[in-house]
């Protein structure tokens, strides 16, 4: 929508704003006074007296007078005895005139929310309020005039007595460029796109846009708008609210999919928007834009970074909210804390609201878990987003964990309906954030030390969450590294020195010699089983004397491509593998240690998932019975299918290493004197060790039938 500067007004008052922005409305207000219907105005305070004069002339024509009560002066008060407070002395004025008031005036209450509201720190009304609700019930003829901030919140009995309600929030993009002079039209380009101008100012109320507007600075006509837009984000800024410097290709690595996705939905959809003067044109576009975000996936992926680089792409105020920060214990006061952020975000637009946690308040409402308090905050969380204008530039963004648990009316079109997994990093996500973090912090790493990064952390879990790796594990190690480069002088790195990173500095246990031996054979035992399967992923690395703090010692598979769809053989495969680390004790030792602990948990857990989810085993069948609904019966066939892959699983693992038990020998040796080896090396003690054996592809699992 470009201007024609004769057309704009040389000057405009603020009343003048008033009337080009809400004269419709205040037509309407005008017209349900008159009929003697009391009117609740829901603006700011700003506006109040701008209102109110233009109302009293309106109504003066019709010949009705307008009392102003605002405590500034009580009737039949001479002054030397004041109320001890502004609230006590409205509170007399409307004592008074709810008493002695006729039909051809109109009370009006401009500071009735101060009165009125619930406190934020205690339950339930004021002492005022008390005093005042009886009042305004008290003479039925009484024509009341009241305004409310947006920031307070009304009980049902005072929105009750107003019949006549009206928000006056934000303007119509359709006005906006009756509300510019030809002096501040000067300031921006020629053939300049107002509806650019819109984004910025859609959540102001008409005085304020003028008050923005009359202090723009800058030459006339400039060749762009980034030093206007630079002023306005500065007069708009709320001080809660933040201007992230996030980008999404430079400084958020990896993850193409979700960058495309974001990109082809809303970045290149509002660019296009910014060329379109057609109005019919624009509210299509307007209608299109999905405006509530999901991104869900485990934690430390990277959602609010997301969020973050999208308020940046858009030049967009961003402001976080944790969940249950939102909550609290006094009633209606969680409602009112996520109107007040909607309100801070319309008036910092274009803008993002991110709501981290969101299934902590959000979470479905027919769950007996959920509380009256969660009730009534997806309600006003519902009511807020569909309370926007369809042309405001306002994202509302939830992250959560369990994107499962949320309530079915949030996801539902129109509300959040984009819906963005961010899932944990694979290896070319890895890739790419190492290689951003590397730039970063200036680390001197080689391209080898980075794709080993990379493949080092596919398999690798938090040892104290149990959970894969994701981009803040990545972040905290190449912190860690740099830590170590300024305290050290490093000019490079040691593998040893990556690996201790990529754990976070923790320290090895210390294992006496005896422990280091049963731990040596043990994890031989599972890489010669690895080796000699062709469904077993490729081993990687072998280690004891706990590089891993959290395992005495280590056998390392690499990472399975097909990760989301593995086959039967695939997972026998893997339980034998897990089997071969008990079995190699046995064969070398002729006992047992409790070091095969976490593989034989590992192994149960695998069978069962085999049998009662995955319909692989042939004697239990197919079918799917929750544990709790099992009959007796069908407890001990279950238990009885496990039991059988179990022990089958642990005699092909004992057959294949006694088989090669010189081989399990001299590789448990080698571990012991190396401590580690890498997939090069374990590549060269088979070539010494087993010349011309091709181990990988040696053993064929047959399907077992159950």
């Amino acid at each position: 929508m470009t201007v024609d500067l004769e057309q704009l007004p040389l000057e405009l008052n603020e009343r003048a704003a008033l009337e080009v922005a809400y004269g419709r409305d205040l037509y309407w207000i005008a017209k349900k006074l008159q009929t003697q219907a009391s009117v609740l105005i829901e603006c700011e305070k700003q506006l109040i007296p701008y209102i109110f004069m233009t109302l009293r002339a309106q109504m003066r024509d019709a010949g009705i007078q307008l009392e102003y009560l605002d405590g500034r002066k009580i009737p039949g008060s001479d002054g030397e005895n004041p109320a001890p407070s502004i609230l006590r002395a409205m509170l007399a004025q409307v004592t008074h005139w709810v008493r002695n008031a006729n039909e051809q005036r109109i009370l009006v209450l401009p500071h009735l929310d101060l009165l009125v509201s619930s406190s934020s720190q205690n339950e339930g009304l004021t002492t005022e309020a008390r005093e005042l609700i009886p009042l305004l019930y008290e003479n039925p003829r009484i024509v009341f005039l009241a305004f409310k901030d947006p920031n307070f919140a009304f009980s049902k009995v005072i929105q009750n007595l107003f019949p006549a309600q009206r928000k006056l929030i934000g303007i119509d993009r359709s006005c906006l460029h009756r509300l510019v002079t030809q002096r501040e039209a000067r300031k921006f380009p020629k053939d300049f796109n107002f509806n650019k101008l819109y984004q910025y100012v859609s959540g102001l109320n008409p005085v304020r846009i003028r008050q923005i507007l009359s202090r723009l600075e800058g030459i006339d006509f400039p060749d762009n708008a980034d030093k206007i837009f630079s002023q306005l984000r500065e007069m708009t800024l709320d001080s809660e609210m933040e201007m992230p410097v996030v980008d999404m290709q430079n400084d958020l690595g990896g993850y193409a999919s979700v960058k495309k996705k974001i990109q082809e939905e809303i970045l290149g959809i509002l660019k296009y928007r910014d060329e379109i003067e057609d109005e019919l044109e624009l509210d299509r576009i307007d209608s299109i834009i999905p405006k509530g975000i999901i991104f869900w996936g485990p934690p430390g992926t990277g959602k609010t970074y997301f969020a973050k680089a999208i308020a940046h792409a858009l030049n967009a105020t961003i402001l976080i909210v944790s969940g249950p920060e939102l909550k609290s214990m006094w009633v209606g006061q969680s409602e009112e804390n996520i109107r007040k952020i909607f309100f801070k975000a319309r008036q910092s637009a274009p803008s993002i609201i991110v709501f981290d946690e969101l299934d902590s308040f959000a979470g479905s409402r027919s769950k007996l878990s959920t509380t009256e308090v969660n009730h009534s905050m997806v309600n006003q969380l519902l009511t807020e987003m569909d309370g926007f204008r369809k042309e405001e530039l306002v994202f509302v963004i939830g992250t959560t964990n369990f994107v499962s648990s949320l309530d079915a009316a949030l996801l539902r079109p129109g509300r959040f309906e984009m819906k963005l997994e961010i899932p944990y990093p694979e290896e070319k996500d890895r890739l790419e954030i190492l290689q951003i973090y590397k730039n970063k912090m200036n680390l001197p790493l080689s391209e080898e030390q980075i794709q080993y990064m990379a493949d080092q952390t596919g398999e690798m879990s938090d040892p104290m969450t149990g959970t894969s790796y994701t981009g803040d594990h990545l972040y905290s190690a190449c912190r860690f590294l740099k830590r170590l480069q300024i305290r050290e002088d490093k000019s490079t790195f040691e593998k040893a020195e990556i690996h201790t990173a990529l754990r976070g500095g923790e320290q090895k246990r210390k294992l006496s010699d005896e422990e280091r031996n049963v731990v040596a054979y043990h994890e031989a035992g599972h890489a010669v089983v690895a080796l000699c399967l062709k469904d077993a992923s490729p081993v990687e690395r072998i280690s004891v004397d706990s590089d891993y703090a959290e395992a005495l010692g280590y056998m390392k598979q690499e990472e399975r491509k097909n990760k989301f769809m593995v086959t039967k053989r695939q997972l026998l495969a893997d339980l034998i593998v897990l089997m071969g680390g008990r079995e190699a004790e046995l064969l070398i030792f002729n006992d047992l240690s409790s070091g095969s602990e976490n593989d034989i948990y590992r192994a149960n857990y695998l069978v069962n998932e085999m049998v009662s989810r995955w319909g692989m085993s042939e004697a239990f069948g197919v079918q799917i019975i929750p544990e709790r609904e099992m009959s007796a019966d069908a407890l001990a066939k279950r238990d009885l299918a496990v039991g059988d892959i179990l022990e089958k699983a642990r005699q092909k693992a004992r057959q294949i290493l006694e088989e090669r038990i010189e081989l399990v020998k001299a590789l448990g040796e080698t571990v012991l004197n190396e401590k580690v080896m890498e997939r090069e090396r374990i590549s060269e003690f088979l070539d010494e060790h087993a010349p011309g054996q091709k181990l990988n592809i040696s053993e064929e699992i047959v399907a077992w039938q159950n």
